[in-house]
């Protein structure tokens, strides 16, 4: 080792630390330039708002307004394409019946998954209840002798649908139908040959 001198791995340390801060210094500079050619500096912005009090603005929320509701339904269901809408009277003014708005009455949809089955084979019925939610619905026979009970437990109706498996050993034509315990409404008749 020289004597009076530095040690080689401190003189080694000193000078990469020189070289780390030199670099630290760069690149804060750098940004610092950056930064304020940007904009994203704060003081240009205190500076307009001097003269410019929305120069420093970064949100715009308008002022509210009240909306207007539509007067109509959003969605038509059972609507049949082939019907022709209503022609309205030559009077400009609206008939006090017309202005109030009619609901149309609840109709129970029943349809049949196969129409040919063999004695005992699975039978998957399964319909829609337009606002028909939590309603009981029954199933009915007729089997060339009138309508009765098929004697199945009830259906509910959940999400304005209902479904349920039936079986029946009984050859012919059966028809069947679903009524709302509550209500006395029959769905549309579907027919199975089973055999």
């Amino acid at each position: 080792m020289k004597q009076g001198g530095q040690h080689p791995i401190a003189a080694g340390v000193t000078a990469l630390v020189a070289v780390a801060v030199g670099v630290g210094l760069i690149v804060g500079i750098g940004m610092f330039v950056g930064a304020n050619i940007m904009g994203l500096g704060g003081g240009g912005a205190a500076d307009d708002q001097g003269t410019d009090p929305d120069a420093g603005a970064s949100l715009y929320a308008p002022s509210p307004k009240p909306t207007k509701t539509a007067s109509g339904p959003a969605i038509t269901l059972n609507a049949s394409p082939t019907s022709a809408p209503e022609k309205q009277a030559a009077s400009t003014s609206p008939s006090p019946s017309k202005t109030v708005e009619e609901k149309p009455a609840k109709e129970i949809t029943l349809q049949a998954g196969i129409v040919q089955a063999k004695p005992m084979e699975r039978i998957d019925l399964s319909g829609i209840y337009p606002r028909g939610e939590g309603a009981i619905l029954r199933l009915e026979r007729n089997d060339g002798q009138g309508w009765e009970e098929f004697g199945i437990p009830d259906v509910p109706v959940r999400g304005e649908q209902f479904s349920t498996p039936i079986q029946s050993g009984r050859v012919g034509k059966h028809k069947f139908r679903m009524k709302d315990i509550d209500t006395g409404t029959y769905s549309n008749v579907v027919t199975v040959t089973i055999g």
